[in-house]
């Protein structure tokens, strides 16, 4: 018995029956080969005259059955399905067929299923068209389990359409692609319109191309997904659905990866923010087990960093945001197989990642114009949970004196320290700021005094500079500065005392950037302890600001 319909191609039968189709014989551009109807070859007098009838074979079970069926077949090309064909036969049945077009079909399905499926995928328009587009919908979305789902997703969709499928962002550039094309010629094509679907027909190339939606701005645009082939008649209807599907399913999946990569982004942020909050408490074997599980090693080479960018001269030239900033950053180390935690923390990235000094310096090199210019401060090496918190001061140490030189290099590590630097940076900051206090407590509620300290060392002790800052009279200051010192009992014509009020003033601004950023819950759910650092008691009089803040160069020897 013979069912006859309206003629699709070979590709639309095969992607309805799914993944236990396969061809046997011939190749993917036989594909587009148009069929209709189907008959079961139970007797050789059933053998259609049409040789677009579809005709399906019973199982085979051995060579000599395959013999038998192929000695029936006569006149021109044909399409055969094999049901549930025996491996014995296989080889029999490529070595007979011949010009003739095989397909192999899983021996779980069984004829029956074979021809409904046939048949479904034939049925007129109107009692076809969602039974085709759930199909076809479930084809594609098939790929979405692969590890790489696009590329997989684009070969399904070529297979389904025996057509070349990309994925070009908005500049027209390739992302991924199942073949050559020319996407400089088809660009200029899509780049006339802001339409979100379009055909192409452009010397000799036909096609269809869908906008892919950007995945985090709902008014832009990632680019497009386009479908091209060399034939008259394409796209029709089915790759034209298939195209749309494929775009809907690549949206879907650069969402799922933007969420999953934000989720994972908030995980490393956490772990890295529980370990800077650590005091002298080094042993935490599930903190240190949560690190380990995100592939850093306390075995080799592991630093914190403190990445602060410099506001650009150019006006026309803004900074990127610190989210922008760490997905930059956290790309840059991903593409060197570098493991890392990262957070940010007072309009810088803070960093701790299994790389050396010189790794880091040459990702920051490689990456070139995509980063912009930047203070980076790299702590010590770390060999213990503890250590994180010692490698991220120092890191901020450096950037701070970084900060104070107009010129020479953007990058400073622990290594690179001077004298007075490497003291302050062994000593510990909680003996630091404890002297620093005790020094400074005389004091206590004379702002203007403590500021004109902060100014004059901002300024490398340059009192006309210091005071045309403050919009003070030169000798006004001066009287702040001999205030200071009668109260302290020090002269700041000594280098003694200039080291000590420096370093004090430097050693509460940093323990003020150590207090802990407000929290809806100032105890941790688990433990009941306070979950960040404890605040050092706090003197009432103002700290040297962020930007104010600095290491003094030791004098040359």
């Amino acid at each position: 018995m013979i069912l006859e319909s309206i003629p699709i191609p070979l590709g639309a039968v095969l992607a309805d029956i799914g993944p236990a189709a396969r061809l046997l014989t011939g190749d993917e551009s036989q594909l587009s080969r148009q069929v209709r109807g189907t008959v079961v070859l139970l007797k050789p007098e059933d053998l259609p005259d049409d040789p677009d009838i579809v005709v399906v074979c019973p199982r085979l079970a051995n060579a000599a059955d395959a013999k038998e069926f192929f000695e029936h077949l006569r006149g021109p090309e044909r399409v055969i399905f094999i049901a549930g064909t025996a491996s014995a036969a296989m080889d029999e049945v490529q070595a007979l067929a011949g010009r003739h077009l095989v397909v192999a079909i899983d021996e779980n399905l069984n004829v029956a299923d074979v021809v409904m499926s046939i048949s479904g995928s034939m049925q007129v328009p109107e009692e076809s068209v969602s039974r085709r587009l759930a199909s076809l919908q479930r084809a594609l979305s098939q790929a979405m389990t692969d590890p790489e789902p696009i590329p997989a997703l684009l070969n399904r969709l070529a297979h389904v359409c025996n057509a070349t499928a990309a994925l070009v962002d908005k500049s027209g550039h390739s992302v991924h692609t199942t073949g050559p094309i020319p996407m400089s010629l088809l660009f200029d094509e899509i780049a006339r319109t802001e339409a979100d679907s379009q055909r192409l027909d452009v010397d000799g190339w036909r096609g269809i191309a869908a906008r892919i939606s950007a995945p985090v701005e709902a008014e832009s645009h990632f680019g497009w997904l386009v479908v091209t082939a060399r034939r008259p008649n394409f796209p029709d209807a089915y790759s034209t659905s298939a195209a749309h599907v494929a775009a809907t399913l690549v949206e879907a999946s650069q969402r799922m990866a933007v969420a999953a990569r934000q989720q994972e982004r908030a995980i490393r942020t956490a772990v890295l923010e529980e370990a800077l909050a650590l005091r002298r408490e080094p042993h935490n074997p599930e903190l240190a087990g949560r690190i380990s599980a995100f592939g850093l090693s306390f075995a080799d080479e592991l630093r914190t960093i403190v990445f602060r960018p410099i506001r650009s001269s150019v006006a026309s030239r803004s900074l990127p945001g610190t989210d922008d900033l760490s997905e930059m950053l956290g790309k840059a180390l991903e593409s060197q197989s570098i493991a890392y935690l990262m957070t940010t923390r007072d309009k810088t990235v803070t960093i701790t990642a299994q790389c050396s000094v010189q790794t880091f310096r040459r990702i920051v090199i490689a990456e070139g114009s995509k980063l912009p210019g930047a203070h980076i401060g790299i702590g010590r090496s770390v060999h213990a949970l503890g250590d994180i918190l010692d490698s991220y001061q120092d890191a901020q140490l450096a950037v701070r004196t970084l900060r104070r030189a107009a010129r020479g290099p953007k990058i400073m590590a622990y290594e690179d320290f001077n004298y007075a630097t490497r003291l302050f940076a062994d000593v510990g900051f909680d003996k630091m700021i404890t002297w620093a206090q005790e020094f400074l407590k005389p004091l206590e509620g004379r702002e203007l005094l403590v500021e004109g300290l902060q100014t004059y060392f901002e300024h490398s002790q340059n009192i006309n500079a210091a005071a045309d800052y403050l919009g003070i009279h030169h000798n006004s200051l001066r009287y702040r500065l001999a205030k200071a010192e009668e109260i302290l009992g020090i002269n700041l014509r000594e280098p003694g005392a200039v080291s000590s009020v420096f370093l004090a003033l430097t050693a509460l601004e940093l323990g003020r950037l150590q207090q802990p950023r407000p929290k809806s819950s100032g105890e941790d759910a688990r433990s009941g302890r306070p979950s960040d650092v404890e605040a050092v008691e706090a003197l009432p009089y103002a700290r040297p600001t962020v930007e104010r803040a600095g290491v003094v160069r030791a004098p040359a020897r």
